[in-house]
């Protein structure tokens, strides 16, 4: 065999390269070598994503670093980064000689029926951020009790506003709750949130405010009921009390 066909033969890898190969790609120590923007990212997703659970996730991290490079700003990465993520992120595998890890976890956000048309995905227990959350409010399909159920303990554990669109087919109610941040809208906030509702509802039959704190508007048409929530969460920021501010001699305020 001449030199050019030498130099032309495919590179044909040992069973003990393979092997090695196989081992570094699935490896924990593959997370150290992502950027540190990389790091951050992955297990932000996880944490935005997982929560601890008594039961075991069907989804191995083979499966889950597939759903994080699925989403918008996700991007490929090794079985083995995903399970050193995963150990940043604070948990622990059932069993670390299993070469796809499982963990004891649930999806943050699991998909409602609608979304698992929207998204095609179906009956496998997807991860998804939940995106709405960082706009400040959540959507949940009204039948889904235990999910608003879920929200509502979120928001008075977090002591945040709680803004929620309970979404059916074609109209939404949408409802603004102060109570759990522990603070009452102003009035010109208040006269701000009538003014938003107003579109929707002139007459005011299907909304309300009560006591500064509680509003509700009924049969929003679904694709403005989120409009409707962001102008709530910003109403309710904007109103936010100022924090009591520490003296320097390190007493605090009686």
């Amino acid at each position: 065999m001449n030199e050019t066909a030498t130099t032309r033969a495919p590179l044909r890898l040992s069973q003990a390269d393979i092997a090695e190969r196989e081992r570094q790609a699935n490896d924990p120590a593959a997370f150290q070598r992502l950027t540190p923007e990389e790091q951050s990212a992955l297990v932000d997703w996880i944490r935005a994503v997982l929560a601890p659970a008594k039961t075991v996730f069907r989804r191995n991290s083979y499966g889950m670093k597939h759903d994080f490079a699925r989403e918008p700003d996700g991007f490929y990465i090794y079985n083995g980064a995903f399970k050193g993520a995963m150990l940043a992120a604070g948990f622990r595998p059932v069993d670390r000689e299993e070469v796809n890890w499982r963990f004891r976890v649930k999806p943050s956000h699991p998909l409602c029926r609608r979304e698992q048309v929207q998204r095609r995905m179906f009956g496998r227990e997807w991860l998804v951020r939940d995106r709405w959350r960082e706009k400040g409010y959540a959507v949940i399909e009204a039948t889904a009790q235990q999910r608003v159920m879920e929200h509502s303990r979120e928001c008075w554990t977090e002591r945040r506003t709680k803004v929620l669109v309970l979404r059916a087919r074609s109209t939404a109610q949408v409802i603004l709750d102060m109570a759990p941040a522990g603070y009452r809208l102003p009035r010109p906030a208040v006269e701000a949130v009538l003014s938003v509702f107003e579109e929707f509802d002139p007459e005011g039959r299907r909304s309300v405010v009560i006591n500064e704190q509680f509003a509700v508007i009924r049969r929003v048409p679904v694709w403005k009921a989120e409009d409707v929530a962001t102008a709530l969460v910003k109403i309710a920021a904007d109103c936010r009390p100022e924090p009591e501010i520490v003296p320097a001699t390190g007493e605090f305020p009686q």
